[in-house]
């Protein structure tokens, strides 16, 4: 299958994805800078990213 160090470039390409895709649907940078609910929610998605690629790095250090 995969080796280990292709396996977590492969957890951290598709945690950078998800975290663009939500970002790019957020809206425009001044929309965001304007609303302080939408920076609260990207400031949240960003602190789930961390957290996910903490697990999975977690996990992978099990493999």
């Amino acid at each position: 299958m995969f080796s280990k160090p292709i396996i977590l470039v492969v957890i951290l390409v598709l945690l950078i994805a998800f975290y663009f895709v939500i970002r790019l649907g957020a809206g425009k940078k001044k929309d965001i800078e304007d609303s302080k609910n939408l920076t609260r929610y990207l400031f949240g998605v960003r602190i789930l990213i961390i957290i996910l690629a903490l697990v999975g790095l977690i996990l992978w250090l099990f493999l």
